[in-house]
């Protein structure tokens, strides 16, 4: 069976949270004994961020094609190493890192401008928390933050480049390659790609909304694409057919 997610790739993020949740339980105790034992209160976000990461985290391992999943951690972790005054590049490499995960996921398909102004402000969570150490040092860290900006917009840009250049404009999903599909599915998931709602197709093929969306998240599972926002990322311009 084909899918766009390799073995080793699935594999890759399983090891990923694994070693995450293992980086975030030894935080979470560090901050334990920071607030507990030295008083130093800041890090009580660190200590509800660590058990909250964790928990999705858990869930990544037993979802990895569920990549959005790493954004929530990823913003915490972020607000919580600008909070403690960590090193300047961890909070905003891990916000674009973030940023970069919606994206694959298509997340910026759709309301566009409110997304990535909303993105935008909590950027500027982390930034703005250095103000408390005064303007001088905000000035300092500001810059070292436009440079790792400028240089990671550079690197996206250029993979940007290069992957569109490399990837086929006639893509075609041949729903009969997988095991347990009809050729319903391929029309269902056309209708999907032209943003019909789940409620129409149920109507027009005289069915429940719970029978579609049952099919649909199954297919999507049979595609490892994890969901609707996940199939639609990576095959919206392609063309589905079924032919055996």
């Amino acid at each position: 069976m084909k899918s766009f997610y390799s073995k080793q790739f699935l594999l890759f993020i399983r090891i990923t949270s694994i070693i995450f949740i293992g980086i975030l339980c030894y935080l979470t105790g560090h901050a334990v004994f920071d607030v507990f034992l030295n008083h130093d209160y800041p890090c009580i976000f660190g200590l509800i961020c660590g058990p909250v990461s964790i928990v999705i985290l858990i869930f990544v391992i037993r979802n990895p094609q569920k990549l959005a999943l790493f954004v929530p951690p990823l913003i915490l972790y972020s607000v919580s190493n600008a909070i403690g005054n960590a090193n300047t590049a961890y909070p905003i490499i891990f916000l674009e890192l973030a940023a970069i995960l919606l994206w694959i996921r298509g997340f910026f398909n759709c309301h566009k401008t409110i997304k990535i102004f909303g993105m935008v402000l909590i950027y500027l969570i982390p930034v703005l928390l250095y103000l408390r150490f005064g303007w001088a040092y905000f000035a300092e860290q500001l810059l070292e933050i436009l440079q790792i900006l400028l240089i990671t917009f550079c690197i996206i840009y250029i993979m940007y480049e290069y992957m569109k250049a490399q990837t086929s404009t006639d893509k075609i999903l041949n729903i009969a390659d997988y095991s347990e599909t009809t050729e319903r599915d391929a029309k269902w998931l056309t209708l999907v790609q032209q943003g019909v709602k789940y409620e129409a197709i149920a109507i027009d093929y005289e069915l429940t909304l719970g029978t579609v969306q049952n099919r649909l998240n199954k297919i999507y599972h049979i595609l490892e694409t994890g969901d609707r926002i996940g199939f639609l990322s990576i095959y919206s311009n392609a063309k589905i057919i079924y032919k055996k």
